[in-house]
This record gives C-alpha cells, structure tokens and sequence, in this order.
C-alpha cells in the first residue's frame, strides 16, 4: 500500500501557463503556452482546452488523438498541439487565422487518470491599427483628425502639442463598430496656430505598444512628420 500511495503522488502536477493574458493581432497566428510541473509524459493524458463549455472545446486530445465530435465548429480545423512536445509536458494551444471572437478566457484541463488539474488562459485580439489623418479647413476653422481602426475595446487617445501640452480636452471623439465586430476611432480638434505639430497617441488595455503619430502645421501647408509606435 506504500508503495501505490507513492506511485500516486509522484503523478501529481500543477498546469501553468504565462502571468499575463496572451495578445494577438487578427488574422494571425498564436500560442496559448501550457505546460505541467513538474514535466511528465502528458501523451497518455487527457488533454482538454474549453471556452464557457467543458463538454464542447475549443481542442481535445484523448485516447493519444485529437477528438472532433463535440469540438467547437469556429475551431475545426484552426486548433492544434504540439503533439512532439507532449513529451515533455508541453500542452500548448496553437490557434491559428486568429478572429476577434477568439477574444476572451480559456481553459486547459489535464488528466493523467488519477489526478486532473486546470489553468485559466486569457486571450486579447486587436486589429492592425493604421492611423489616418485629415486636414481640413472650413468657415475659418481649421480641423486636424486622427483616425484608427480595428481595436476591439475602446483605446485611450491622447492629444499633445509641440510644447507637449495635453490639448485633449479641446478634442471631439467618436467611436463606432464595423461589420467584423472591431471598433472604429475618430478623433477631432480645432486648430489656431498657424504654426504647430501635434500627436496623436492611442493606447489600448493590451500588453502591445502604444501607437502615436505626429502632424506638422505649417500655415496652409501640412505632413506627417513622424509616425511610430511604442
């Protein structure tokens, strides 16, 4: 009986996975990262990655196969393991043609047959932000847009002068959502000077960088001196 007891307990294992939520741009692919401690053999495990429902997931490995009965229908065919690595302990999600309702909590149950243990997963999806610009001058009042689409929650914007003066109060913003699910960001302010560069920064809740692009004013004449991200 001591010696079952010990057998036992050298299968126990915990399942982590990274501390910070896994950000991906839409339309590419990404890896949710698992894996056991301490790293056993997980091929002969029952490996199961769900969203809000255990009995219909994102993947399944069992029986040392990928089960597809009761698999998601928006995962079939996107989903994988890396089935080499399950040697040694890696249970890695591999998600491939990301989409914006990838977004969201997953989790990774994983059972050896005498011990199951789960770690919870959250995915951020965002689009690939291209910032526009529109100068405008109408009934002696010259406006200066910034634009950015494809985010899938509302970005801070931030508006600064020359001097580095926040001007953001001076600003209009709009936002609305496309036909993929993605919103659409405007940001509008008034411009006086006949001289000035401002940015534009947009700055999401991700773990990405910030984008920020800069317009120069040069009396009638106006460009993008600058346009960057960080």
């Amino acid at each position: 009986m001591e010696f079952v007891f010990l057998w036992l307990t050298k299968l126990k294992f915990q399942v982590i996975g990274p501390p910070n939520a896994v950000f991906a741009l839409v339309g590419e692919d990404v890896t949710l990262p698992a894996s056991m401690s301490p790293a056993l053999n997980a091929q002969g495990f029952d490996v199961r990655w769900t969203r809000n429902d255990f009995f219909k997931p994102v993947l399944l490995y069992q029986n040392s196969e990928i089960i597809t009965k009761n698999q998601i229908e928006a995962y079939k065919g996107r989903t994988s393991l890396f089935t080499e690595e399950l040697v040694n302990g890696n249970v890695s999600l591999r998600l491939q043609d990301v989409r914006v309702s990838d977004d969201g909590l997953y989790k990774c149950f994983v059972y050896s047959g005498q011990w199951e243990e789960d770690a919870h997963f959250t995915l951020n999806v965002e689009g690939l932000h291209l910032q526009h610009w529109i100068y405008t001058a109408e009934d002696q009042q010259t406006r200066l847009e910034c634009s950015s689409e494809k985010w899938s929650s509302r970005p801070q914007v931030t508006w600064r002068d020359m001097n580095g003066v926040d001007v953001m109060s001076q600003s209009t913003l709009t936002v609305q959502r496309g036909n993929e699910g993605l919103l659409g960001v405007s940001s509008v302010i008034p411009i006086k000077w006949e001289f000035n560069v401002f940015s534009c920064l947009m700055r999401s809740n991700t773990t990405r960088p910030a984008y920020q692009s800069k317009m120069g004013i040069y009396g009638e004449y106006s460009e993008v001196t600058d346009s960057s991200s960080h």
